[in-house]
């Protein structure tokens, strides 16, 4: 679908603004013209080619002054309509355009299409400008040549001029010091320049993912070129970027891109030692297409990259790589691919280290070395939608820049800097990141038994392995924990989970696993398979689990009653569980080694309820042997641990009631209102609600139906403003509840 760029968008709304200031009714060709004039950009465009912009303005201006008080408007609030000339001028421009094979209308467009009015002040002035059609296209044509006739070999000048127009120098740019120095990529170096030295497939492409210093280290190839720190047959060779931009802005006709293109190889060719740098690579697939028939990018390579007559490096990331690059085999196979990976803590320190006298001079501040380790140690843990080293620079980086924004006496960038930003990007609190772990873990216990009841032993094993977790004994390819919490329904197996995703500050993903009991629902969770509906597309394709762990990778992902799920989703668990990744369906990877896993199960629970009665020294073992029936060895094995929970007893209950009460209390403090149980009322609600089979569930539901209804009504209904207590007692075997 054609329509105006973003500049004639800008001009025509300039005309409507000009067509209100001299209060006419239409707007003009004429007000076009001089809205087209008053862009800077268009109006260099005609100063080049030689019109007297400023005489040719006072020459419209006066017009429409004085010569157009016919279209005056006598509704100052009506906004001006366009003329007939102006929407045939329009209609012409968008015929023209749309044989062209464009997809966008430019004002130069419009200007050409403005000739055809011949009985208008436009064309008056288009005669005494000396202003013709064909002199203008021909000059629109020889500038986007640059001059040179097609065909024709280039001379040194010209060649010079084609590459500062359509590519950046990387070795000029490396002798003025712009790069900052490339740490710790020595072998990646070596590599590339052992593939530049082959006879055959002497073009590299490098892939890794996005922040991994792709970029980088080519900077750090001109660099040591400049140097005369590379290979002796690299030396005297110079790196030039393609700028994809350049070749594609203002490419109007058909043909003008592949004419540029061919331009900059001609020149490359004839400069000879040149390495061409292409970022973005996955761009050559399509880039240059103007419509049906035209070539792009990656065709008009191919010729030049057979022949071996230009060295060239591309870099593109692993997804685009697999969408777009990989399926063009012809030009795969011209390419030496090198796979560049994420550099691991201390590399990416040492990197830190290299970089910091730079970022100092250029924000003019102080960074500590300890910020430096905190940073790579921050990011590393808490942000997992980049890599590194580019994630622990842009905490630096900001950390920096914000002493710009708000600054202090002390321009130092320290621990403190650190934290505040890895706050700012990831939403955890400041507190969180800064304090001691230790501390946090110390306290952990103890908190979790005041809010989950009767179930010591086994938040005491929880605790237990988290705590040899985050002391840095366990593998750092898992999760912190993979637990199987085990028991019957109600005995507070999920109510652990959530209080521990509240205690340790990390976020809950919970997935009801009843929802992946199909073998074709597991799609769902990991991702549609390849060729199906969703595969490829960026929201969903991955699946539940992956995007969400992205969006959540320090979180406590919870399966709620695994054994619900097909059998399938067990065997996607195996990998979290031994190396701490997820992979979706379509290759997506979310890593999940800062997650802890917890997969709920009421397996076993009705065995043991059976085998209570003559058989009671088999009841803890009823629970172990459903597990083991039901789970695979493989994945039993990779469980750090099976946690049993016990049957809620009466004094339990007491506690559970309490606790209601409470959060009753909590609920109801923006009404000033307390609620206050006696001892028969305590008992009234176990005797109804405590169910050893179903646990606490039953009494949150007498709660619900005896307690928070009535307060409910009074609340909505009635006047209670002046009471501020709700005493609830017993009369009559039933709830007795008034207000004081």
């Amino acid at each position: 679908m054609l329509v105006p760029n973003n500049s004639l968008e800008k001009i025509f709304n300039n005309a409507v603004n000009i067509a209100k200031k001299y209060k006419h009714e239409y707007v003009t060709i004429e007000h076009m013209l001089l809205a087209m004039i008053q862009d800077k950009s268009f109006a260099n465009f005609l100063n080049d080619f030689g019109v007297k912009i400023e005489a040719m303005s006072k020459d419209l201006a006066h017009y429409l002054g004085t010569q157009l008080n016919t279209i005056k408007s006598k509704n100052d609030k009506a906004p001006p309509k366009k003329t007939a000339s102006l929407e045939r001028v329009f209609n012409r421009c968008f015929t023209s355009v749309l044989f062209l094979g464009k997809d966008e209308i430019e004002p130069i467009d419009i200007f050409l299409s403005m000739f055809s009015e011949d009985k208008s002040f436009v064309a008056f002035l288009m005669k005494k400008y000396k202003l013709n059609k064909k002199s203008l296209a021909d000059y629109i044509n020889q500038t986007y040549t640059m001059g040179i006739q097609e065909g024709a070999p280039l001379d040194e000048g010209q060649a010079n001029k084609v590459l500062r127009s359509f590519t950046l120098d990387l070795t000029e740019m490396a002798k003025k010091e712009q790069f900052d120095p490339l740490i710790g990529r020595e072998q990646s170096l070596n590599d590339i320049a052992q593939t530049l030295a082959r006879k055959t497939k002497n073009n590299v492409l490098l892939v890794g993912d996005p922040g991994v210093g792709k970029t980088a280290i080519i900077e750090g190839l001109a660099q040591k070129i400049h140097d005369k720190k590379c290979p002796k047959f690299l030396e005297d060779h110079t790196v030039y970027a393609l700028d994809i931009g350049a070749l594609l802005a203002g490419s109007r006709y058909r043909g003008d891109f592949e004419e540029r293109l061919k331009l900059v190889l001609q020149a490359l060719e004839k400069k000879s030692k040149v390495i061409m740098f292409i970022d973005e690579a996955h761009m050559m697939s399509g880039a240059g297409q103007s419509g049906q028939g035209s070539t792009d990018l990656a065709n008009l390579l191919k010729p030049s990259l057979a022949k071996g007559a230009l060295k060239v490096i591309a870099s593109t990331t692993w997804e685009e790589y697999r969408t777009s690059f990989e399926k063009d085999r012809p030009l795969m196979r011209r390419f030496h691919r090198i796979t560049i990976d994420e550099p691991n803590r201390e590399t990416t320190l040492d990197i830190l280290k290299g970089v910091k006298e730079y970022y100092e001079k250029f924000h003019k501040v102080k960074i500590d070395d300890d910020a430096l380790k905190y940073a790579v140690d921050y990011s590393s843990k808490y942000i997992h939608d980049k890599k590194l080293p580019d994630k622990a620079l842009d905490i630096i980086d900001s950390a920096c820049a914000k002493f710009k924004v708000y600054p202090s006496k002390e321009m130092i960038v320290n621990h403190e800097s650190v934290v505040r930003e890895v706050s700012r990007m990831t939403g955890i609190e400041e507190t969180q990141i800064a304090q001691k772990e230790s501390t946090n873990l110390k306290e952990l216990e103890p908190k979790m038994t005041k809010v989950v009841f009767g179930q010591d032993d086994a938040i005491h094993k929880i605790i237990d392995k988290i705590v040899v977790a985050r002391a840095g004994l366990k593998s750092e390819t898992k999760p912190i924990g993979s637990f199987l919490f085990i028991g019957p329904t109600g005995c507070g197996k999920t109510e652990t989970a959530k209080q521990l995703s509240e205690l340790m500050n990390m976020p809950l993903v919970r997935f009801d696993m009843s929802e992946f009991q199909e073998k074709h629902s597991v799609a769902k969770f990991i991702g549609a398979p390849p060729g199906y509906v969703g595969y490829e597309d960026g929201t969903v394709g991955a699946g539940l689990l992956v995007n969400e762990i992205e969006k959540h990778p320090n979180a406590i992902l919870l399966l709620d009653e695994i054994e619900k799920a097909h059998t399938s989703v067990n065997s996607v668990m195996l990998q979290v569980m031994d190396y701490g990744f997820i992979t979706g369906s379509n290759g997506k990877k979310a890593d999940m080694r800062n997650t802890i896993l917890i997969m709920t199960s009421n397996l076993g629970a009705e065995e043991m309820e059976k085998m209570t009665i003559g058989f009671t020294k088999q009841d803890k073992t009823a629970d172990d042997d459903a597990v083991k029936h039901f789970f695979a060895p493989e994945f039993r094995n990779r469980l750090d641990a099976t946690i049993k929970f016990s049957k809620l007893n009466e004094d339990t209950m007491k506690l559970i009631v309490d606790k209601f009460i409470a959060e009753l209390n909590d609920q109801l403090k923006d009404k000033k209102v307390k609620v206050e149980l006696s001892k028969e009322a305590v008992n009234y609600l176990l005797d109804k609600g405590f169910d050893e089979k179903m646990g606490a569930r039953p009494l949150a539901r007498v709660i619900d139906n005896d307690i928070k209804t009535p307060i409910s009504r009074k609340l909505l209904f009635e006047d209670t403003q002046k009471k501020t207590v709700i005493n609830i007692t017993t009369k009559d075997e039933k709830l007795d509840i008034q207000w004081k």
